[in-house]
């Protein structure tokens, strides 16, 4: 889901999993080529996450899911053409940087659903799964992004030069604002 993920994303640090609203404590992997460490679980009041909501405009009070999604990439609007390097690249950028998506795919929910895109996996040809958390202060935004039948019309992502179509989120986790 990258395309659409891309499309207006902001690149930035795996603690803003927090931010989305799921209520945990997130414990952050950093990983490089040969070794993993584990950093402290983020302070529920940590400056740095009060900024990063105050940026993107999170409200104090949001429905949040999260769960799998996978995508296919494209190198034409027509789709019929796997962009193989594209959707290595989205997943490459994913798994290194995060991504936070201020404004999730408004042309399918309308304004307002924040998107935070954590990991990456291509799991056949032309296609990519992304994990996710999604929030939104609409309970009918979370409703409509964890219907199966919901359909995403095609999307261009100019940083790889790839058009995705999004195939439907499987939410395995919703919770309600506290």
């Amino acid at each position: 889901m990258t395309s659409s993920l891309v499309r207006n994303g902001i690149w930035i640090a795996p603690l803003l999993l927090a931010t989305l609203g799921i209520g945990v404590a997130v414990v952050v992997g950093i990983a490089d080529a040969t070794t993993t460490t584990q950093a402290e679980p983020v302070a529920p009041g940590s400056p740095f996450l009060a900024e990063v909501a105050e940026q993107i405009a999170l409200p104090a009070r949001t429905w949040t899911a999260s769960g799998t999604h996978t995508a296919k990439g494209y190198t034409t609007e027509a789709a019929e053409t796997i962009s193989g390097e594209g959707m290595k690249a989205d997943c490459y950028n994913i798994n290194l940087n995060k991504k936070l998506v201020a404004d999730f795919r408004s042309d399918v929910f309308g304004p307002g659903m924040k998107g935070f895109f954590y990991k990456c996996q291509r799991v056949g040809p032309g296609t990519n799964k992304y994990w996710f958390t999604i929030s939104s202060a609409h309970k009918a935004q979370i409703d409509k992004l964890c219907d199966p039948s919901t359909e995403y019309p095609i999307v261009h992502d100019e940083q790889h030069d790839t058009y995705w179509i999004d195939e439907p989120f499987t939410c395995t986790r919703r919770s309600d604002p506290s």
